[in-house]
């Protein structure tokens, strides 16, 4: 249950690791589960909620009837 420093919007995806407003104080397993995802997809992941993969596009699907 170590603190470390986590990125809110990630380096990798255009955050800043040195702008105040994009870090905030994360337990070191919680971050390594968030590791360059988001926030919310961390939560869902921590909960057990499947979450939805970034390309996915959600659709409906028509009844048909004869």
């Amino acid at each position: 249950m170590s603190v470390e420093v986590d990125e809110i919007i990630p380096v990798s995806r255009g955050g800043s690791a040195t702008d105040l407003r994009n870090l905030q104080k994360t337990h070191r397993c919680c971050n390594q589960l968030k590791n360059d995802k988001s926030l919310a997809w961390a939560r869902r992941a921590a909960n057990g909620t499947p979450a939805l993969k970034p390309t996915a596009i959600p659709f409906k699907t028509s009844v048909w009837s004869f």
